[in-house]
């Protein structure tokens, strides 16, 4: 049974990274619209003399390209990533209780 426990686990890891990574992908890519449609006030800002709008774009763009660039990576990892590994070993954590307790018992 044990192969099962792991095969089922890398399951679960697979879909939970495609899942967290669409999520990333859909934010990110929300972000980089927006500052396509901010963008128009990027002239008018610098022309007045704020730089309110140059900053924002560029800090929510850069955000977005993270957001991105880590949606694809985790969309495409196969197998626990840095998120999985911590729950895996909190299920391990857990596991192990049990299996204590349940010694203890019998």
């Amino acid at each position: 049974m044990p192969e099962f426990d792991s095969d089922q686990m890398a399951i679960d890891n697979t879909v939970q990274n495609r899942r967290l990574g669409s999520v990333m992908l859909t934010a990110g890519w929300i972000l980089l619209w927006m500052d396509a449609m901010l963008a128009a006030y990027v002239y008018s800002s610098v022309e007045h003399g704020s730089l309110f709008w140059p900053i924002w774009i560029g800090v929510e763009g850069i955000l977005g390209l993270v957001l991105v660039i880590m949606g694809t990576h985790y969309r495409r990892a196969i197998g626990p990533t840095a998120l999985s590994r911590h729950d895996i070993a909190s299920i391990e954590r857990q596991e192990r209780r049990e299996h204590d307790e349940e010694r203890r018992v019998a």
